[in-house]
């Protein structure tokens, strides 16, 4: 992969909320992403420069989220973020966040030690600036508790996206999800099914399973957990927070055509104020198992301040040669983060 020539956009937002009137409160955030000298990459916008690799944050200045809330309710441009965003998120990563035109409703009080998350997307606003017009309903309730020394967090989830410019491939997704401790041992179990819905065809989108097992264990200020994910040919996830999926360099963010399985091991450590993260991958396809390449992934990130702090990031990918049996490319990714943020 050619290397890249460009450092990453900065961005800054202004945001106002009002106080409280009633039960009513309203909120306005405004976003701008600024090229820092040439633009020397690909924005995967479609404006060329193919020969690069994508770093997916072009220019632009928009309105991020603009709603009105009360008792729950929120109407307008907003975030949406669902369990650990592996379905639903809003793709903090990025310089453009991912936002939806929605109302959405949360209930925390209805049942005991469960959340009710109730939405109906019209929009995606998707960290390219493009807008996708949809029909979306979303349902996720989340029960959590801690009983001595163990912990569980429950979901299930009912996902149907419906493209109005695309109906063909309109998918719906309908899961659960576990994650806890017991002790010092941490757990992470996830199982989706995803079939077509409202116009959606078997061709464009075949029934396919998800399914997620994480294991981890924790020694004071260190972790290491071991996680196999596994997405069936098919399978797809348009709507998460990608990024922190499948490896930081972003070789799979499509599921490949035979699927995916993703086995890796992350080391999580606090030293001298600093947060350490280490990750190895294997990836190979669901389907035949290919393999399709290897990534080690680090970052090491410190707050200065209050309002100040730092991240250093690398990403190293390297394909297998028999990727290309697959109809994944075979080119190796190298992508390096320095990144400074600064709130008053």
């Amino acid at each position: 992969m050619i290397a890249l020539k460009k450092m990453r956009l900065p961005r800054t937002t202004l945001a106002y909320k009002t106080a409280d009137y009633q039960g009513f409160t309203g909120f306005i955030q405004f976003e701008d992403v600024t090229n820092f000298g040439q633009e020397h990459y690909n924005n995967n916008t479609g404006t060329g420069k193919t020969t690069y690799a994508v770093i997916a944050d072009p220019a632009l200045t928009q309105v991020n989220q603009v709603f009105v809330e009360a008792y729950g309710v929120k109407v307008g441009r907003q975030k949406i973020v669902l369990d650990n965003a592996r379905f639903v998120g809003d793709v903090g990563w990025r310089q453009n966040d991912q936002t939806f035109d929605a109302i959405s409703y949360v209930n925390k009080v209805l049942i005991p030690s469960t959340t009710i998350n109730l939405a109906y997307v019209n929009k995606v606003n998707n960290i390219v600036g493009k807008i996708i017009p949809v029909s979306a309903p979303m349902l996720n309730v989340r029960y959590s508790k801690v009983m001595g020394d163990f912990g569980v967090n429950a979901s299930a989830f009912y996902y149907g996206v419906e493209y109005d410019t695309a109906p063909a491939t309109s998918f719906k997704d309908i899961g659960v999800k576990a994650d806890g401790s017991f002790q010092d041992f941490l757990y992470d179990v996830s199982f989706a099914k995803q079939s077509s819905y409202a116009d959606g065809t078997t061709a464009a989108v075949p029934n396919a399973n998800y399914k997620d097992i994480q294991l981890g264990y924790k020694i004071g200020d260190f972790t290491i957990k071991a996680q196999q994910e596994v997405l069936e040919a098919g399978f797809k996830t348009p709507l998460a927070t990608l990024h922190a999926f499948n490896g930081w360099a972003d070789k799979f963010l499509n599921t490949p055509a035979k699927g995916l399985e993703d086995t890796n091991i992350k080391f999580l450590a606090k030293y001298a104020g600093c947060n350490f993260v280490l990750a190895a991958h294997s990836f190979k396809t669901d389907t035949d198992s290919i393999a399709l390449g290897t990534e080690i992934d680090a970052s090491v990130a410190k707050n200065i301040n209050k309002n100040l702090s730092l991240l250093l990031k690398v990403a190293q990918y390297q394909a297998d040669s028999d990727a290309a049996k697959a109809g994944v490319g075979t080119n190796d990714v190298n992508k390096m983060w320095l990144q400074a943020m600064y709130k008053f």
